[in-house]
């Protein structure tokens, strides 16, 4: 009974805040500049490049750079010194084999 009660309060509020409803005001001529506005056609923006100032000069200098680069680092490479750091690197770390864990990985 009493949520009967309730159910016909909060009815009674919601047709209440309905009658409080008014009509809006719209400015003069405001449909007909909507419409305008729809029927225009949009202005073009121009499409901001993020790298617009990496021309074909700078393009051609970079890639100048990049293979001077790789070049230089190819040359100055000796595979001696990368097997001798690769097997520093294992001996520091415990990852080389040695006599005494060879002998006991035979037993």
């Amino acid at each position: 009974m009493e949520s009967k009660k309730n159910i016909n309060r909060l009815v009674e509020e919601t047709l209440d805040s309905v009658s409080g409803i008014e009509t809006v005001k719209a400015p003069p001529f405001f449909k007909e500049s909507v419409l305008k506005r729809m029927h225009q056609k949009p202005v073009e923006k121009d499409d901001v490049f993020v790298l617009n100032w990496f021309t074909p000069k700078y393009q051609a200098a970079a890639l100048i750079c990049f293979v001077f680069l790789n070049t230089a680092a190819l040359l100055t490479y000796s595979s001696e010194s990368y097997t001798d750091d690769v097997s520093s690197f294992a001996e520091i770390y415990g990852l080389s084999e040695t006599d005494s864990d060879t002998y006991l990985y035979q037993n």
